[in-house]
């Protein structure tokens, strides 16, 4: 078995950065509602923070579900360990992978790569240590028709990438 696992900023940054920008919305918000009274049209920007901060903690309980800060695997399963918001353990067997996608599947290398199986769906941030090393080891390791499919996915965005450059 191979283990991965994020660096300590990585770590610190996913689990804790949710903190201060939602102490910082929290505060600008509570400054809009009090300066509601002496400008009517001060309601807008409020909406747009509160939208901010339903749009960001979206996003971070997205995450926090999905992504595990330690992966196991060998060439028959990946087992997925230290979530945040609970400490469950997620084995995936890598013939049970229906589909992957994100990252450099979406053309968008900085994403999220989302593994997915009809049980559970698992996310892989880029900023993993050694994350081509565990991408290499899903690809050889999964059916030979998602390959194909994931393989055209990489292809086709390439091509739609160098046509938006020229």
């Amino acid at each position: 078995m191979v283990t991965f696992k994020y660096t300590f900023f990585s770590k610190i940054f996913y689990r804790y950065s949710v903190i201060p920008v939602n102490l910082l919305l929290l505060f600008y918000i509570f400054v809009s509602v009090i300066s509601i009274p002496s400008d009517w049209k001060l309601i807008f920007p409020l909406l747009i923070k509160i939208i901010l901060l339903y749009i960001f903690n979206r996003f971070y309980f997205k995450m926090y579900k999905t992504f595990p800060f330690k992966i196991e695997t060998n060439n028959e399963e990946m087992i997925c360990s230290d979530f945040v918001i609970n400490d469950r353990k997620v084995t995936i067997k890598h013939s049970d992978i229906t589909d992957i996608n994100g990252g450099i599947f979406s053309g968008r290398t900085y994403k999220p790569l989302y593994i997915i199986t009809d049980e559970t769906k698992v996310g892989i941030s880029p900023h993993l240590k050694n994350y081509n090393e565990l991408l290499k080891i899903i690809l050889t390791n999964v059916s030979k028709q998602l390959y194909l499919k994931l393989l055209d996915d990489i292809q086709s965005h390439t091509i739609n990438n160098t046509k938006r450059k020229k």
